[in-house]
């Protein structure tokens, strides 16, 4: 593939809230809540009643690599959910429900040009909505789904980034702490590596792709940053655009934001990864 162009707009979800959509994930638990009255349950005996709390959804692909082991043991009267049921619930039932939800987005949204967006521009996005698409006129083959779209529902990438390691450990803290009988390993060391299996495994999925990386934006010499918060999870992506960019020092980078604040956080971001603080132009707060 020859790139012939050298900007890149990184699109996060306040892209599509900028646009009307409700994506939040506070905006699916709801859909939960409405469609899949058992899910919830189950949702709710692995992780507790935090997931009622916007704040857990706020941070929702993170907390699901949070097992509440207290929650779990105490569940149905002392009985937790078998591995098989978590095994579901993560890879069977959620990520399609998710991609469900998704597809039923009104798409009925106007083109913002004010946002200028450059239909032959590259663009690398976290979001699964086809806005780029449907209402920029942007080609498939200029546009990255790192976590695939609704044009293929059921392969929508939803998870966190805890490995089994992580969870053995949170696991034994847990143990130490509230004297649990080791009768309880078998079954919660299966949910752990199920719920570990979930990962989005993104340090691996970077691997996989690293020739494309370089391919696509080794000579990207204008960023534009829309709706991407530059959380922990997804970071990865944005370091390996950076390492395989020749043009680093040079570059020019845009960045819009919506919270007060948001903007000097990602800007703090950049620079922890080597960016240039004269590369990065004037915040737009839109």
């Amino acid at each position: 593939m020859t790139v012939m162009t050298d900007k890149l707009f990184i699109i996060g979800n306040g892209f599509d809230l900028y646009h009307g959509l409700k994506t939040m994930y506070s905006d699916f638990r709801d859909y939960i809540v409405k469609k899949k009255s058992g899910l919830w349950n189950l949702l709710h005996d692995v992780y507790g009643d935090t997931i009622t709390k916007d704040m857990w959804w706020s941070n929702f692909e993170e907390m699901l690599g949070h097992v509440n082991y207290m929650n779990l043991l105490e569940s149905n009267n002392g009985i937790p959910p078998s591995p098989s049921k978590v095994k579901n619930l993560l890879k069977g039932s959620l990520p399609p429900l998710f991609g469900e939800w998704i597809n039923k987005m009104d798409a009925n949204v106007q083109r913002d040009e004010n946002l200028k967006i450059d239909e032959t521009s590259l663009f690398f996005s976290f979001n699964y909505t086809l806005l780029l698409e449907k209402v920029y006129g942007v080609k498939d083959e200029n546009i990255w789904h790192i976590h695939n779209s609704v044009m293929t529902p059921d392969d929508i990438v939803v998870g966190h980034d805890s490995d089994d390691r992580i969870l053995f450990s949170r696991w034994n803290e847990f143990k130490k702490e509230n004297n649990i009988d080791f009768n309880w390993n078998d079954i919660i060391d299966n949910i752990n590596r199920d719920v570990a299996n979930n990962a989005k495994k993104v340090n691996q999925r970077i691997e996989i792709n690293k020739d494309r990386f370089y391919e696509l934006y080794s000579g990207i010499k204008h960023f534009v940053v829309m709706g991407f918060s530059f959380n922990d999870i997804d970071m990865p992506y944005i370091e390996k655009i950076i390492g395989v960019n020749e043009n680093i020092s040079k570059v020019e980078w845009k960045i819009y934001y919506h919270i007060e604040g948001e903007n000097e956080a990602i800007i703090d971001k950049l620079l922890k990864l080597g960016v240039n603080r004269g590369s990065i132009t004037n915040p737009v707060k839109w």
